[in-house]
């Protein structure tokens, strides 16, 4: 799957990329799958906390870099 980089906006392939080819920002962001719940700062899917901050903006060892229940939703609004 094709996604825009959420921060320099370059297409990346979703499935075979974990930082994108442009920027080397992480690809996989909490906020954007549809097992985080923003409100709670929340993974259904590991059942764990994740903070606003490392789902908005992971480093190379946030939880959503190598998460096996990975579901891209698409970005927030």
């Amino acid at each position: 799957m094709l996604i825009n980089c959420p921060s320099c906006g370059a297409e990346n392939w979703l499935e075979n990329q974990s930082k994108c080819l442009q920027c080397n920002a992480i690809l996989r962001r909490c906020v954007d799958c549809t097992n985080y719940q923003r409100t709670r700062q929340w993974c259904t899917s590991l059942d764990t906390d994740i903070e606003l901050h490392e789902a908005e903006q992971p480093s190379t060892l946030a939880t959503s870099v190598n998460c096996p229940n990975y579901r891209y939703r698409g970005p927030s609004v």
